[in-house]
């Protein structure tokens, strides 16, 4: 090199430390600006990526590929609205950036996602796989598909995982086989490396395949300029937990908030009706820009929730009710707070989550003078089959016939009766 050249270059990289942007340490910057950690940075990963192994090349191909690139470019796509938490999350933790990518491989960051073995959410969690991470599942929620809650999950195992292994490339693979696999595969093997252990035939083809496949899909998102990727990440909005106090229909908060609709349900995945608990536990996921009109929406008297309010009466019971309107008893029961499904009364009005545009519910009604035993009577002290006979407009025999008595027998004080509805 010329001595002019040795000066040029000296130059420019004084100017190059005295830039504000190279200044600053390399992650502070990555984690500002995405985009600039797939367009201008060096290669930087946590682990070191398996080139040459023929799995891994072979996946990475597969991902170069226009198809591969378009797929990659999609669920990039699809995991923009949840990146900012994720990152956050992983940054605050200090774990390895690459776990942001394991999600494109579980679920394709789709939050509703479910595997042949039923896992669920962006991180797929089994049902027996979510104690001890404050996951409720319900009939109103499955909160392994709550973006933040399954990350935090996620993220929890991840650590653990790590810090029983020793390796990150182990904790990951743990994540797929499970501990106890891992366990066995490197008491078996002796070692506590992936690379080994799959060299020795000791681990699950699947969790074999896991770790090749997720780096590839790393090695080619991490950098997504230089491999192609038509990716962009816009400047994400930041989520807030908003508390909700009564059941609200997200359709009908959408329109009273002036927050779109797909952005609610996105942000809420885990509500399996796209309505809030009724009995108010739980907090609403908005962007924050949109905090303080759902909280106004949601302080106002008007109603925020479509339902079908049916007024009870004689031969109706809360089952056939339930079957009309294709909801739970368990559903309706939790709408209504006291009400006890066994005892309903005529005139009794019942709420019922509006889920389907059915018709009004008609009941059963007397047909033919045939009375309809939906009632319940609790025997008090003095009762007889007779006397009942007289306050329910029943043949003594026919009440005795539906309960399994005899005419004769002395019924017992607190015992329950089946008996007609009354009008």
């Amino acid at each position: 090199m010329t001595t002019r050249g040795r000066g040029t270059a000296a130059l420019l990289l004084m100017l190059l430390a005295l830039h504000p942007a190279v200044a600053r340490p390399l992650r502070s910057v990555r984690e500002e600006m995405p985009a600039l950690r797939h367009h201008a940075w060096p290669e930087r990963f946590s682990f070191p990526l398996p080139d040459g192994d023929p799995q891994f090349e072979r996946f990475k191909a597969a991902y170069l590929t226009a198809g591969g690139r378009k797929w990659l470019e999609a669920v990039q796509a699809r995991s923009q609205p949840y990146a900012p938490y994720i990152y956050h999350r992983i940054r605050e933790l200090g774990l390895p950036e690459e776990l942001f990518y394991l999600p494109f491989i579980e679920s394709e960051y789709l939050p509703k996602a479910v595997s042949r073995s039923g896992a669920m959410g962006l991180w797929q969690f089994m049902r027996n796989s979510i104690g001890g991470y404050n996951m409720r599942m319900d009939d109103w929620l499955d909160e392994r598909r709550d973006f933040m809650k399954s990350t935090d999950a996620a993220l929890d195992k991840l650590q653990w995982n790590y810090q029983r292994f020793g390796d990150w490339l182990l904790a990951i693979a743990a994540y797929n086989c499970g501990a106890g696999a891992m366990d066995r595969a490197i008491k078996a093997g002796g070692v506590k490396d992936f690379w080994l252990l799959r060299e020795k035939g000791l681990l699950p083809a699947e969790t074999a395949a896991y770790i090749p496949k997720f780096l590839a899909v790393v090695a080619v998102s991490m950098h997504a300029g230089r491999n192609g990727l038509a990716t962009t990440w816009p400047q994400a909005s930041k989520w807030v937990r908003v508390a909700v106090s009564r059941p609200v229909d997200l359709s009908m908060l959408a329109e009273a908030s002036g927050v779109p609709l797909a952005t609610l349900a996105t942000g809420n995945p885990e509500l399996r009706h796209g309505i809030t608990p009724p009995e108010g536990r739980y907090e609403l996921k908005v962007p924050e820009e949109y905090q303080n009109a759902v909280a106004t929406a949601l302080a106002s008297p008007d109603r925020l929730m479509n339902v079908y309010v049916h007024q009870v009466g004689s031969g109706d019971t809360v089952s056939a009710i339930a079957r009309h309107y294709d909801v739970s008893v368990q559903l309706i029961t939790r709408m209504n707070p006291g009400m006890n499904p066994d005892r309903i009364q005529i005139g009794q009005r019942i709420v019922v989550p509006a889920f389907k545009d059915i018709s009004p519910y008609e009941g059963v009604r007397r047909q033919d003078d045939q009375l309809v035993f939906g009632g319940k009577h609790r025997v008090a002290q003095g009762d007889t089959l007779w006397s009942l006979s007289l306050v329910y407009g029943v043949q003594p025999e026919v009440l005795a016939e539906k309960n399994g008595l005899t005419l004769f027998g002395v019924l017992r004080e607190g015992a329950e009766l089946i008996v007609p509805i009354l009008n």
